[in-house]
């Protein structure tokens, strides 16, 4: 079967279009377009985003029953996709998960300092 991108990037090239007619058309950024065709969703700016800018594309291309008809308003968005969305969701889940360790920690040694430094100010001066 083939991909949703491959699908997409034939029926541009068999128009004769290039990313950045097509750029212009769905106003959606080149790179973003790119991404799509060759279903690297990582790269667009935010799952929320994959749904549309798919369903533009194929808008823009004539194809929405071909594509629309598999992620409709209705539909799932196909499983392929929802994993590599999954995937991403975890890993920003992980990264947020080591900031907010990071934060905590510099701030717990921050606080060990400024008590240590108090003391021995306490104690000089005593």
């Amino acid at each position: 079967m083939m991909g949703l991108g491959t699908l997409l990037e034939k029926a541009r090239l068999k128009q004769g279009l290039t990313i950045e007619e097509m750029s212009e058309r769905t106003k959606i950024r080149p790179q973003f377009l790119q991404a799509i065709e060759v279903e690297d969703f990582d790269l667009l700016p935010g799952e929320a985003y994959v749904k549309p800018f798919i369903r533009t594309y194929a808008k823009a291309l004539g194809l929405e029953d071909e594509i629309l008809g598999d992620i409709g308003p209705r539909e799932p968005i196909p499983e392929e996709i929802m994993m590599e969305m999954g995937i991403r969701e975890r890993r920003e889940r992980v990264r947020k998960a080591r900031r907010r360790r990071f934060v905590f920690r510099l701030a717990l040694v921050v606080v060990v300092l400024v008590g240590a430094l108090y003391l021995v100010y306490r104690l000089m001066n005593v």
